[in-house]
């Protein structure tokens, strides 16, 4: 598919620079046709003004070689050493018709000639009637504008090939994210068949066993209610948290904008935490300095440190530390979660933010069990506030996820 889509813009591309090409020169033929014939014609009009000043015989005899000129009267027709083709081809495009006064032409008398000829009619003011013809041999002038045309043709060629090369592969790196996009949309959906199906089946078993004792009381069969409704509640959350990301991405899901102070929600999030930390034997720490203020959502910057805080709980042992830090730095306000939990591998850390991605399929699994789309969300939320989320992380040292926001 991407390969017919790429192939398609090339030759959009080709297309758009063969008309741009052809109409460009054409216009810069034409316009330097249209100049030389106009020097060629001043040329023409000088010959032809010094004919009132001289004797007409000197004037044809002192024509510079490739010019000459036809002076018919009912008297006599005079010319310069024009061979006979030229002098024919003259007369019979004077006597053809009724031309206006200084009526221009371009003549073939013979192969290898081309006249550019000028008519001027002897009129009421002279002493006699008749018509003046003056030509000049062009061919020079026409050979400059034929290899101007074949100049052209040759750039145009070889500027069409490197245009078709630069297309297919300018076309390859604009189709790169969106093949990367779509690659990411197909794991997207499989990860998401996958991750609702399993609680669908462990629904669907656990009240498979019901339905199977229908003469046992509930409490009898609290153990598999019991555990349709856990599964329920995770896939409720599952949903849920799938729409704020579908919603993220189609920017349905406006901010509202307000002034937050960071260092009171990272207060209110320890208090939060801290029956939590007690409970796993943790010590939460804080680190704020005061009154850093931000432009943000408070209800999603709050989901942000939930689940940062949340995944530091989890993934940090007893008798760890998590800590909170809240700084000033020029402009930006830092927002810092370190923990001295087990860590993440390097090779995992630039697909931390991916959808569904679990550095330890172990995760997966008993208290830190998750759904992979926590970190996702939290990355979202930074970039809605035009922020930037990064992580370092050392193994059996612990990790530290930082936030960075401009300030209000």
């Amino acid at each position: 598919m991407f390969q017919r889509v790429r192939i398609r813009i090339t030759a959009l591309t080709l297309a758009i620079v063969i008309c741009l090409y052809a109409i460009s020169s054409l216009a810069v033929y034409s316009i330097v046709r249209e100049a030389v014939l106009r020097s060629v014609d001043q040329r023409l009009n000088t010959v032809i003004q010094t004919m009132p000043s001289g004797n007409v015989n000197r004037v044809l005899a002192t024509l510079p070689p490739g010019t000459w000129m036809v002076v018919h009267t009912p008297v006599a027709d005079l010319s310069n050493n024009a061979p006979s083709s030229v002098l024919n081809t003259l007369e019979t495009w004077a006597d053809a018709g009724h031309l206006p006064a200084r009526a221009r032409a371009t003549l073939t008398p013979q192969p290898g000639m081309e006249l550019r000829a000028l008519y001027l009619p002897l009129g009421p003011n002279s002493d006699v009637s008749g018509y003046i013809v003056v030509a000049i041999d062009i061919l020079r002038e026409l050979a400059v504008l034929e290899r101007l045309r074949d100049v052209l043709f040759a750039v145009g060629c070889a500027g069409l090939l490197a245009a078709a090369f630069a297309g297919f592969y300018l076309a390859e790196r604009a189709l790169r994210p969106i093949r990367a996009a779509w690659r990411r949309q197909l794991q997207f959906v499989a990860d998401a068949s996958h991750e609702l199906r399993t609680p669908l089946a462990v629904i669907q078993s656990n009240l498979g066993i019901v339905l199977e004792h229908t003469h046992e009381t509930v409490t009898d069969n609290l153990e598999w209610i019991h555990n349709a409704h856990s599964e329920a509640r995770r896939l409720s959350k599952l949903v849920q948290d799938l729409l704020t990301l579908a919603r993220g991405d189609a920017e349905q899901m406006p901010l509202s904008l307000q002034t937050v102070d960071v260092s009171e929600l990272a207060g209110r999030m320890a208090e939060l935490f801290e029956p939590v930390a007690q409970m796993r034997e943790l010590t939460l720490t804080r680190d704020c300095d005061p009154h850093v203020l931000v432009k943000g959502d408070p209800d999603r910057l709050h989901q942000l440190l939930v689940i940062l805080v949340d995944n530091a709980c989890k993934f940090t042992p007893a008798g760890g530390t998590v800590t909170l830090r809240v700084r000033k730095l020029r402009h930006t306000a830092i927002l810092e979660v370190a923990d001295t939990g087990i860590g993440i591998e390097d090779k995992h850390l630039p697909r931390i933010f991916d959808r569904f991605y679990q550095a330890d399929e172990a995760r997966a699994r008993g208290p830190a069990q998750g759904t992979g789309l926590g970190l996702a969300i939290a990355k979202w939320i930074v970039e809605a506030h035009r922020g930037k989320i990064t992580v370092s992380s050392r193994i059996g040292q612990g990790t530290t996820f930082t936030v960075q926001l401009p300030l209000a």
